[in-house]
């Protein structure tokens, strides 16, 4: 294997010393330390799908330029030592016809850029759940590599799977919190749920007896912060809902979640299945009084709940 192998390896050793440290200033290093290791394992599965006599910056520099050959022909050649970041080595990747494994490295790469140029005040927890969610990255480049990552990695692969077994365990803790609350198995995706404050998904409620939406009292367990009810559930609705209305928003469509008109909260979830507001339950129903459209939240009348926009605005000209 080249130097770059081995310096992923030493850095992703190194990144999970640096986190089990309880020094206050090893987080920094530990970020910065895993996430380098893990892109440059990223980087040797491309080295391993090239021809053995490829120049290793041919296929990693990120930027190039054309010259001329011994024959006179156009070619290209690295410009400088600056090698591919991370949406540079996904681009490779289907460039090699690699798949991408799963996990998620975003938030590992986000959270070392705060900290490396805002001095984040990132509580461990978090830390703790970017490193977990990046766990089947790491076998995937392994798996890739057709190498054991026990191997590998020895006692820091051990480490690496108890700080994803309890991280799973915080989850599922604070999950369970929401069991009573009707509406929580339409959640489907928890690991979505972000605290506004440090981002981590350990959200929860205080009282794991309360089944009322508006009753709720959220909070963090990672950095401590306490939510409204209101907010509460607009994390909750944008966790399990935020995707479709992204898609919604690309693809020119109408979005999917929408400010109440009863509680005016952002809490209003419309799609094919449904339609109603997590916080207070309103759902816009029936249709309109002088045409006979299904009304929706996106063509209710705001100043006459039994017509439709256009009906309403009709209307108002004759008046």
């Amino acid at each position: 294997m080249s130097d770059i192998y081995e310096n992923a390896i030493a850095s992703i050793r190194l990144g999970i010393q640096d986190f089990q440290s309880n020094d206050e200033l090893r987080p920094i290093s530990a970020l910065r330390n895993f996430y380098a290791g893990v892109l440059l394992l990223g980087k040797q599965c491309l080295l391993n799908a090239a021809p053995d006599d490829a120049d290793p910056m041919e296929i990693l520099a990120s930027k190039f330029a054309p010259i001329l050959d011994d024959d006179g022909e156009v070619a290209y050649a690295a410009k400088g030592q600056q090698t591919i970041d991370l949406a540079e080595l996904r681009e490779r990747f289907k460039g090699f016809k690699l798949t991408w494994p799963a996990g998620d490295i975003k938030g590992l790469q986000k959270l070392r850029n705060d900290f490396e140029h805002y001095h984040s005040a990132t509580p461990k927890p978090a830390i703790r759940q970017v490193i977990a969610d990046c766990f089947p990255l790491v076998e995937g480049f392994f798996a890739i590599l057709e190498k054991s990552p026990k191997v590998e990695l020895g006692d820091t692969w051990d480490l690496m799977l108890a700080e994803r077994a309890f991280f799973r365990k915080l989850k599922d803790s604070c999950n369970a919190t929401f069991q009573k609350i009707p509406w929580w198995p339409e959640i489907a995706e928890r690991d979505d749920i972000s605290c506004p404050n440090c981002r981590s998904s350990l959200v929860y409620q205080k009282d794991d007896t309360n089944d009322e939406p508006g009753d709720i009292e959220g909070c963090c367990k990672a950095c401590g912060d306490a939510f409204s009810a209101e907010k509460t559930v607009e994390i909750i609705v944008q966790a399990g809902f935020g995707i479709d209305d992204y898609m919604a928003a690309k693809e020119g469509l109408e979005p999917t979640i929408h400010d109440c008109p009863e509680c005016y909260n952002a809490t209003y979830v419309e799609t094919g299945t449904t339609v109603k507001c997590f916080f207070c339950g309103y759902a816009v129903g029936g249709d309109c009084a002088r045409c006979g459209e299904s009304l929706s939240i996106s063509n209710k009348s705001v100043n006459n709940p039994r017509l439709c926009d256009y009906c309403d605005h009709m209307l108002s000209k004759d008046d």
